[in-house]
């Protein structure tokens, strides 16, 4: 008998109103200034941030802790943070279908219509273009390493994250660069051996990723994902591409506790081979996790909110710190 609004557009109210004076508009929960910001904040994926501290990470392996390569890192940090909030914003609205379809992405900000898409539109240009202006006061090198992130995260966006494996491959190949960025932002010389291990332990992540995915989707009764090259039948071969991977990054850092670069630079090297076992309980756990379904949509997220995940990554800090 009379009209019910909700989250409508100035324009569109008041011609509501001229139509149908009785209407009724219902309130909204969490308009007010600081439900915006927390709206804002999970739409520019803030909590993702951790992931850019990877960063820092050349720092600490060429033991560079002067303020000034300080400063040249958090100032990378700063922009990788920028730049990956504006992809997050294209790919939100590339996916933005398929988001209001999915039974837990269909409450991000902009599926459920709580950030207007022209505002998002905006926002994502001027991110990278912060980004940018960031990346320029570390270095024109810091800047190629931006324009080349931003490159391949949008690639992913728009077509890699589709394909079978390739997917999995970009987004460790995506962590890693940010410990490049890190090494050229400090101008610090990155070993083969730190690179190598990078890629193999950011795959097994990714990997775990695709198998949490996959297992929300067969506990839902739900096809194989149309925007994924994955079927659910792949369940078992992921998680031992994982595992797989997770162990191999473990083999990697003993090689390189091996070679005589450790002995340079660490005072106690034999200390860090008790790194290797914390990394592989970590690992086989967060497969464990994953197959009883107690594992975040993103393994890093998980980390930053589990308990034996920090106490492992701060066992692990503290044999680091005591071998220098």
């Amino acid at each position: 008998r009379r009209a019910v609004a909700v989250r409508l557009a100035p324009a569109a109210r008041r011609r509501l109103l001229a139509r149908m004076p009785d209407a009724v508009f219902l309130p909204e929960a969490g308009t007010g200034p600081a439900a915006r910001v927390r709206t804002w904040a999970r739409l520019l994926r803030v909590h993702q941030y951790a992931k850019n501290t990877l960063v820092f990470v050349p720092l600490l392996m060429a033991h560079r802790f002067d303020g000034p390569a300080f400063l040249a890192a958090l100032l990378a940090f700063v922009a990788f943070s920028l730049c990956a909030s504006s992809v997050y914003l294209i790919n939100d609205l590339i996916d933005i279908e398929a988001d209001r379809a999915h039974p837990t992405k269909c409450r991000r900000p902009l599926a459920s219509g709580r950030v207007p898409l022209p505002q998002a539109m905006l926002a994502a240009p001027l991110l990278f273009g912060a980004a940018l202006a960031v990346s320029l006061a570390v270095s024109g090198a810091f800047t190629a390493v931006i324009l080349g992130y931003f490159a391949l995260t949008s690639a992913y966006s728009v077509s890699l994250k589709r394909k079978m494996l390739v997917d999995v491959v970009t987004l460790a190949g995506l962590y890693t660069i940010r410990v490049v960025g890190g090494g050229v932002a400090v101008g610090a010389v990155l070993s083969d051996w730190l690179l190598a291990f990078s890629l193999f332990m950011f795959m097994a992540l990714a990997l775990i990723k695709r198998y949490t995915e996959l297992t929300s989707r067969l506990d839902r009764g739900l096809p194989s994902p149309t925007n994924r090259n994955y079927e659910l039948s792949d369940l078992p071969i992921v998680a031992a591409l994982a595992a797989a991977a997770g162990y191999n990054a473990v083999v990697v850092l003993s090689l390189y506790l091996s070679s005589e670069a450790v002995t340079q630079l660490y005072s106690r090297p034999k200390l860090l081979w008790c790194v290797g076992p914390v990394i592989l309980y970590w690992i086989s756990r967060a497969l464990l996790m994953a197959h009883r379904r107690m594992m975040h949509d993103d393994p890093i997220v998980f980390a930053l909110r589990d308990r034996v995940s920090l106490v492992t990554a701060a066992t692990v800090g503290a044999l680091v710190l005591a071998a220098i």
